[in-house]
């Protein structure tokens, strides 16, 4: 919205600067150009990357039972605290209690049958081949137990953190799938929550990991929480074209919420220098080059340069420094007004 806002400004100046000087050929006698300059400021720290963010847990899980069924009960609801080890959820067991009493009777009946054959073979009355074949199925028999039980005790839901239940997915008396998810916890290691943040191909080069960033949030105007980046997404979201980058905030004793939306403010590398100019000096221009008026040294010409922007903001423009040019003044109040090589009177 800014940008847009800047460009009908530019829009606007430029086609008063093409009607002035239309009514200018035209009238009688020529207007003195009256301006005003500001001095330009060269500056050498790092501009602020500015991005807007959701906050997060640094560990978010979804837990879900085993085994497919109906849910039994579900203990925990959306902002209960839940400590790790607690009991969350059950499932109906009836299905998976049968399949391990069906597996124990089965592992009881293959050994009395390998202890039977055992005696047989003693008699000369079994082979070994007989003996192997038993032990096979008592061996099988024991597995299916193994798995029967290992279901059973994950027919229900340990929290294995400490942390807050975010999401509540499912409710009891529903039937669900095996992994589905049923609940989401949010945990967070000591007091810190991460923010993830969105970045152009051309500012995500201009941080690393542990840059320093602020953040300020809606629900504490007057607070200001500091983080630093703890990860660099590797590639880009093939949906926007831009890399996620999570930074951790240290949460200050406050009671934050996951899908608080912040504002931050990322201290990126060291960047060469640049100038700082009046946002009211910009004539016309885009993206990629603006057009300015300089005085020359003697404050009585205007010089047209173009220049190329590196951040807008709501009272000033930075610009790339110009090679080969020195930019000390720029016309600001008057510039609309002007074409390369008019004469300026200075007020």
């Amino acid at each position: 919205m800014k940008h847009f806002i800047f460009f009908i400004f530019l829009l606007f100046t430029f086609s008063c600067r093409v009607d002035h000087h239309q009514n200018e050929t035209t009238g009688p006698a020529q207007q003195k150009n009256f301006v005003k300059v500001e001095t330009v400021e060269t500056k050498t720290e790092p501009i602020p990357i500015q991005a807007i963010g959701r906050l997060g847990s640094d560990t978010e899980l979804k837990l879900s039972f085993k085994i497919g069924g109906f849910i039994s009960t579900l203990k925990a609801r959306e902002g209960d605290y839940v400590r790790k080890g607690s009991l969350l959820g059950t499932m109906r067991t009836n299905e998976i209690d049968a399949q391990v009493l069906k597996a124990e009777r089965a592992v009881q009946k293959a050994s009395r049958d390998l202890e039977r054959v055992k005696r047989m073979f003693a008699d000369s009355v079994a082979t070994s081949e007989n003996i192997d074949d038993i032990t096979t199925l008592l061996q099988v028999s024991e597995a299916d137990l193994d798995v029967a039980k290992f279901n059973q005790k994950y027919a229900k839901i340990i929290s294995p953190v400490n942390g807050r239940v975010i999401r509540r997915l499912a409710e009891p008396n529903e039937l669900v799938s095996p992994g589905q998810p049923i609940l989401m916890i949010a945990s967070s290691q000591g007091s810190t929550y991460v923010m993830k943040v969105s970045l152009s191909d051309k500012d995500v080069n201009r941080v690393k990991m542990k840059s320093q960033a602020e953040v300020d949030f809606d629900a504490f105007p007057n607070d200001v929480f500091y983080g630093k980046i703890s990860n660099i997404a590797e590639s880009a979201d093939p949906m926007t074209g831009t890399f996620e980058v999570e930074i951790s905030i240290d949460a200050k004793n406050k009671r934050l919420r996951n899908g608080y939306i912040g504002r931050t403010k990322i201290s990126p590398i060291e960047s060469e220098p640049y100038l700082e100019i009046p946002i009211e000096s910009i004539v016309e221009g885009d993206k990629k080059e603006v057009t300015v008026f300089v005085p020359t040294q003697s404050d009585t010409i205007a010089r047209e340069i173009k220049v190329e922007p590196i951040h807008i903001t709501n009272h000033s423009i930075f610009i790339k420094k110009p090679e080969g040019e020195m930019i000390e003044k720029v016309v600001t109040t008057g510039a609309a007004y002007l074409i390369d090589g008019d004469r300026i009177y200075i007020k």
